[in-house]
């Protein structure tokens, strides 16, 4: 059976998406102190790796390094 991810990180995801590039990089630095957790995240946090806003993409690239490395 495949686990779900909880609201916090469900909540987290939806922020990705925001038209707010603030809480866009906000909320892929807080997945990534999710860690292990925000596992299910690495999908959409791939997309943030195309934003306009380069902070965005940065921490996005952050985010996706370090969960990829826990993941593994």
């Amino acid at each position: 059976m495949t686990r779900q991810p909880d609201r916090l990180i469900w909540k987290l995801i939806e922020k990705l998406h925001d038209a707010d590039p603030i809480v866009r990089r906000n909320a892929a630095g807080a997945l990534r102190l999710q860690g292990a957790r925000a596992t299910d995240a690495i999908p959409a946090l791939s997309e943030l790796l195309a934003d306009n806003d380069a902070r965005v993409r940065r921490e996005a690239e952050r985010a996706l390094d370090y969960l990829r490395d826990v993941a593994a």
